[in-house]
């Protein structure tokens, strides 16, 4: 059975993330564990085993309540709770280690994944740190049926197929086409050896290649997807100087506010 883990810090914005994830799997066979990590800055403290045992306390009683909220949005997904003590990051890593999940799904504020993973966040944290699959889910996204999923990238020799599956899986379920969005950043290009390439890692897909020119990469991102109708933006946190383009303060500078895009983020584990 598929494990997806849901972390939540009992917010709607992590709610709404939570609630997407349900939807988009409720016809599967899978089994949720909704995730609260809480910990204790004042280490210092002589009182500092109480204010844990408060800070669980609150923790169980915020997931026992979050679990019943969930429910009735969705009331046969199934779902454990776990409150976890400790830095967010280390705790998340040793939950994949000792359960494996396909997924993590966390939310955020911006109006689009990719505004709030450039502008920072515990979001960013966790991206950075924790090298799982995960979605970013914006606070206002609604899931709607994926039948258009962007994959972005700029084309670096990475092993796509070591770390699609989570994305392999959502474009079976739902009949996705997958559109690849590469950026150029090389005066030449074969452009039939790349899609060859991309397409190998596929098989039996619907896909569609397109190629635009390195500059704004992440304002392109998001008019490509609204011009395509696209509902769900995959990148791979590999391409390191991708992200570093996405980084660049000029091009955050330029973002605006956008529909609401949730991303799927690929990494290569270990």
């Amino acid at each position: 059975m598929k494990r997806i883990i849901l972390l939540t810090d009992f917010s709607e914005i992590a709610r709404n993330a939570a609630l997407y994830a349900l939807e988009m799997y409720k016809n599967e066979n899978v089994r949720f564990q909704l995730l609260n990590v809480f910990d204790v800055e004042f280490s210092g403290s002589p009182y500092i085993m109480q204010v844990k045992e408060e800070m669980a306390e609150e923790s169980t009683r915020g997931l026992r309540k979050e679990l019943s909220l969930l429910h009735a949005k969705q009331p046969n997904a199934r779902i454990e709770i776990a409150s976890r003590f400790g830095a967010i990051t280390e705790v998340i890593k040793q939950e994949i280690e000792e359960y494996d999940p396909v997924l993590l799904v966390l939310g955020c504020k911006g109006e689009s994944a990719l505004e709030h993973f450039l502008l920072g966040s515990n979001a960013l944290e966790i991206i950075n740190h924790v090298h799982h699959p995960m979605i970013v889910v914006p606070r206002k996204a609604k899931f709607h049926p994926p039948e258009k999923i962007v994959f972005a990238t700029d084309l670096e020799d990475v092993d796509i197929s070591k770390m699609a599956q989570p994305l392999n899986d959502l474009v079976k379920a739902y009949n996705s086409e997958l559109l690849f969005l590469n950026i150029i950043e090389e005066d030449y290009i074969n452009r039939v050896e790349v899609e060859e390439k991309i397409a190998s890692h596929f098989p039996g897909l619907k896909l569609s290649f397109h190629f635009i020119e390195s500059g704004d990469v992440c304002k392109s991102i998001l008019k490509f997807m609204d011009e395509n109708n696209a509902t769900l933006l995959t990148l791979v946190r590999h391409h390191h100087s991708f992200f570093k383009r996405l980084f660049n303060p000029h091009i955050i500078k330029k973002m605006i506010r956008h529909p609401h895009h949730p991303m799927l983020i690929l990494h290569e584990r270990g």
